[in-house]
Formats: C-alpha cells, structure tokens, sequence
C-alpha cells in the first residue's frame, strides 16, 4: 500500500502518459456527476483508466437518469463502469463480463473498495459465455430482463477493427428487454456510415446520438496498439471495405481517410485527429 501512486485527474488530463501508469485513479465528484469520489485501482498487467474509459463515464454521469434496473458491462476490465452504473441512483444490479482473470479480481477489490460489491457481480467471460456453471446460470437467468448495458470494447481483430461493437449488440438481443438501452462506445474515426450500418447489421437497435464526446485530440500513433488499429482500418479500405474518417491537425475541417492518415503521419510524424465518443443506442424490436 505504501508504494501505491495517487493521482487525481480530470477527462482532460487523461492523455497524459505518466498518469496512465499510476496504480491507482481517484475520480472526484465533478468527474462522476454528483455521485461522490470514486477510487480505482489499476495495477500492471490490468486494464488501465484510458481516455475511452473516461469519455464512456463521462456518458453514464451525465446521463444516468438513462439508467435503470438491472444492466450488464461487455468487457468490465477494472470495474470503472460497472461500478459507476452502481452509483447510480436507479441502478439496483450490474453484472460484470471480462474474460481476463486478472482484471475480474481487481475489479472485485475496486467493487469492495467503492462499497458497490453488494449490487455488482463481475464474472469471468468470454464475451456472453462465462467460464463457471453457476456464473453461466446467473447470466442466463438475466435473459429478456436486463434494462441496460454499457460496453467500452477494444478494437477487434482480423476484420474492420468493429467487430466487437457487432458483438456487442448481436449478444445484447438475447438479455435487454424492449426498450432497453446500451451505452456503447464508438469513437469518430470508426466513421458515420459504419456507425449507421450497425441499425442493419443487428436488426432491432437504433441509434438515438453521442451521450458524450471528446474534443478533437491526436489518434496517438505513438502508441503501437492505436498505430497498428490505423494500419489494419487502411487495410480495409484498399480492400473496398467502409471508410473511416480522421481530422487533418494543419487543416480541422479537412476529413482525411485511414489511408490519407497513415499517409500523413509517416510524412510529418504528426497524428491525425480524432474524437472518443459514446452512442446510445436503444432496442426495439417491436418497431421491426
């Protein structure tokens, strides 16, 4: 515990390399929306707070009057989502799926740290499927009951980087009630018609808006993960697939596709610009 790095940090500050490497996140009331300081604990080789992650709570402190009942978080990591959702006032349960045993039990350890473990149970899962017999029967038992999901996906691979927002959503049918809602994090470089397709790619959710959103702030590519997401979207583009679209840092208003942006950053050394975003969308069958 002695050695254990705090740090306060707001949205804005969540680029900041140095902090991303601390043990432990303290977010305060203005960042939670009223809801009171939350503590995370984030140790190496879990699921660290990203700026993703703050965008996706930004969402559910702004918004958690959207949220009711019972709800699920695809891909908990740490617990930061789950837990904030718990915070909320109408909120009674959240069920927690991470297929990494590491970030299930430090997301306990956050649950209990935050005096949520009472409303949130965190399973090890690979995607809607957990590991143990009787986590397997509790999540099926949620089937056509759950109001809410939330889910903050990484970047899928072997395909057009989306795949796990599909995922989410395909998945989601079998769990949310009608009129349930999914807070779903899709950030801008995905781009308008992808994000649109989603209504035809998984018949019976619509989209309904942005809850939240970032200012424009370099896609980092001096991260290799966020470098290697641009090569496999400009991949999918040279093979006829949907565009994704980026900002020009020189000129804002320019759109620039993953090809043009890959382009670019190896002739200047410079990012391209992009926006981390999270949509609702709402699930409606009965308008099928």
């Amino acid at each position: 515990m002695a050695n254990r790095r705090r740090n306060k940090r707001t949205a804005s500050e969540s680029d900041d390399p140095n902090l991303r490497k601390s043990n432990e996140t303290t977010l305060g009331d203005e960042i939670t929306g009223g809801i009171g300081e939350i503590t995370l604990m984030h140790p190496p080789g879990t699921t660290p707070i990203t700026p993703a992650s703050m965008i996706s709570i930004e969402a559910i402190a702004g918004h958690g009057h959207l949220l009711e009942g019972t709800g699920i978080d695809w891909g908990s990591g740490g617990g930061c989502l789950s837990i904030m959702a718990a915070r909320t006032s109408g909120v009674t349960r959240v069920v927690g799926l991470e297929i990494d045993e590491s970030n299930v039990s430090v997301a306990r350890r956050n649950a209990r740290l935050n005096g949520v473990e009472e409303k949130v149970k965190f399973m090890r899962s690979d995607s809607y499927a957990p590991f143990a017999d009787g986590d397997r029967r509790s999540l099926d038992a949620l089937k056509g009951r759950a109001d809410f999901m939330i889910a903050n996906p990484i970047s899928s691979d072997d395909d057009d980087g989306f795949g796990y927002r599909r995922t989410v959503l395909r998945g989601a049918r079998e769990f949310l009630r009608d009129g349930g809602r999914v807070f779903l994090s899709i950030s801008y470089q995905y781009g308008r018609r992808r994000i649109a397709g989603l209504e035809r790619d998984v018949p019976g959710f619509f989209h309904e808006g942005v809850l939240a959103r970032s200012e424009c702030v370099p896609f980092d590519l001096r991260r290799s993960d966020l470098l290697n997401c641009l090569k496999v979207y400009a991949r999918e583009e040279s093979r006829g697939g949907l565009g994704y679209e980026f900002c020009n840092p020189l000129r804002r208003a320019q759109a620039m596709d993953a090809r043009d942006s890959l382009a670019f950053y190896e002739r200047t050394g410079r990012s391209p610009l992009s926006q981390w975003q999270t949509h609702l969308f709402r699930y409606l069958p009965h308008r099928l």
